[in-house]
């Protein structure tokens, strides 16, 4: 099992303020950690980098190969990513509204460990299925949940890029987690893949195209420059980041 994880600008935004990173922790340990940057120029790029790397650098410090409480290394690992950023929003007064989404995966032992804050995606797919783990925290998915509109009436609504939690001064920063056990053997394991993405993926490409894209080739490089390029054929209208493992 390996990771790997690509980022582009997109086609209408100047900048990319979206990061990625991955990281093998050990012999059968591998986290993923995609975030998408908001608030301005200089602070989406800021955060989103220093999210990803405070979270990085966390895992490498902290884990415990013959440790069991990796909900608590996972939401550790945000918690300090966050603190952070608000670190550097005292400290730097000419940057307002300084924030990043976030996704991270830990996988271990054919368990799998995701945390969200904001609308940064995981999904699992198999040949059969594709599941997205985790839940946007945005305006459209409450309204959603609350049956006041439906998905295909939130594909064009005005509100789509309204977010209600974020790392960073200005938001609920309070994560969610989920947990999956996939199995041990590699039988189990080889038809499951793990994706995580910004918004600039998902809501250029439905989840079938996704799903056909990821279960189709066997290399995570052509898997990361197909989606990407998919994504860029319909618009790519924002930075488009995404992270793969299997």
């Amino acid at each position: 099992m390996k990771a790997s994880c690509r980022s582009d600008k997109g086609l209408l935004r100047k900048i990319n303020q979206d990061w990625a990173e991955v990281k093998t922790i050990s012999d059968s340990s591998i986290l993923a950690v995609v975030c998408d940057g908001i608030g301005g120029t200089a602070g989406g790029e800021i955060a989103s980098k220093t999210a990803s790397e405070k979270i990085c650098r966390y895992f490498e410090k902290n884990f415990k190969l013959d440790e069991y409480d990796y909900e608590s290394l996972v939401l550790g690992s945000i918690n300090v990513a966050n603190n952070k950023i608000l670190e550097i929003s005292r400290s730097k007064n000419d940057i307002q509204n300084l924030g990043t989404t976030v996704v991270l995966a830990f996988v271990h032992h054919g368990s799998i460990y995701v945390a969200n804050v904001g609308d940064s995606r995981a999904y699992l797919i198999s040949d059969s299925k594709i599941e997205q783990i985790t839940k946007d925290h945005s305006l459209l998915q409450e309204l959603i949940s609350e049956g006041k509109i439906t998905k295909e009436e939130a594909k064009n609504s005005p509100n789509k890029h309204i977010i209600t939690r974020a790392l960073g001064p200005n938001s609920n920063s309070q994560p969610e987690l989920y947990t999956r056990f996939i199995g041990l053997s590699a039988d189990q394991t080889k038809n499951f893949r793990l994706l995580l993405c910004s918004d600039g993926l998902n809501k250029e490409l439905k989840d079938d195209e996704i799903k056909e894209i990821v279960m189709k080739h066997e290399d995570h490089e052509i898997i990361l420059e197909r989606l990407i390029q998919k994504a860029k054929d319909y618009g790519g209208s924002d930075n488009i980041t995404a992270a793969i493992i299997f």
